[in-house]
């Protein structure tokens, strides 16, 4: 009868160790995965700045070949002015995208640390209640086995 009480015990010993393992894959798949979607946040943060770029040489484009049908020679400072204020807001939005580039994977990776450490937790669960089930499991047959033996003495 402890043979099978400790067969059982075994068992289930390996099932939480297995549990902890599989648990563990699973932290880590989601782990991946927002990494990668950090880095997906980071393209679509540098599209968006390119597109600042594209449409600020496009302004730039239509100041400069604007400038003489008005009047105004290239050396002048109204022109020097309309690129300054151009530029000046491309440069902000361009410079937000790549900070949001950045904070993106930067975020995305603190997350992915989280969850490898949740995975890391779960497989040392895994370990522990294993090793308690079998820790206790020998415990009942050492009181189990003491007992039966006292009895045949006494």
């Amino acid at each position: 009868m402890e043979v099978v009480a400790i067969a059982s015990s075994a068992m289930s010993a390996m099932a939480q160790l297995s549990a902890g393992e599989k648990a563990k894959e699973a932290y880590d798949q989601r782990a991946r995965n927002e990494e990668l979607r950090g880095r997906i946040e980071a393209v679509n943060a540098k599209k968006k700045g390119i597109e600042a770029l594209k449409r600020t040489n496009a302004s730039l484009a239509s100041i400069v070949a604007g400038s003489p049908r008005q009047g105004l020679g290239f050396s002048g400072t109204v022109i020097d002015r309309g690129v300054f204020l151009v530029q000046r807001p491309a440069s902000d939005d361009f410079s937000d995208t790549i900070f949001n580039a950045s904070m993106a994977i930067a975020t995305a990776g603190m997350r992915a640390d989280d969850y490898r450490g949740a995975g890391e937790q779960a497989r040392l669960q895994g370990q522990i209640g294993a090793f308690s089930t079998l820790a206790s499991a020998f415990g009942n047959y050492q009181s189990t086995g003491l007992s039966q033996s006292g009895n045949s003495f006494g």
